[in-house]
């Protein structure tokens, strides 16, 4: 689930954040309907999968490789976004 500790702004928030890193734009019901992290990931992969991160989320991605010694993550930046990316972003925006 999202967490409870979220707020109706934190959410807010959050999907900015999403939509600036994933380049893309979230309707205001499909965000309402996320339940789970999981689901946000499942729209992000349905929505992104063809196109290649942008340079924030590249950098976003690059530092989360070096955090979490995740080598994988910063692999293939130039190619379309892969669900690996997509779940550890939205893991690290969600704790």
């Amino acid at each position: 689930m999202i967490p409870k500790a979220m707020d109706s702004l934190d959410v807010v928030e959050m999907v900015l954040f999403v939509e600036e890193l994933f380049e893309t734009n979230i309707r205001d019901q499909e965000a309402e309907s996320f339940g789970s992290p999981a689901e946000i990931v499942d729209w992000l992969e349905l929505h992104v999968s063809n196109q290649r991160p942008g340079k924030h989320a590249i950098a976003f991605l690059k530092g989360l490789a070096e955090a979490h010694q995740n080598p994988e993550l910063a692999e293939g930046l130039e190619q379309p976004w892969r669900r690996e990316q997509i779940a550890a972003i939205i893991r690290q925006i969600v704790q």
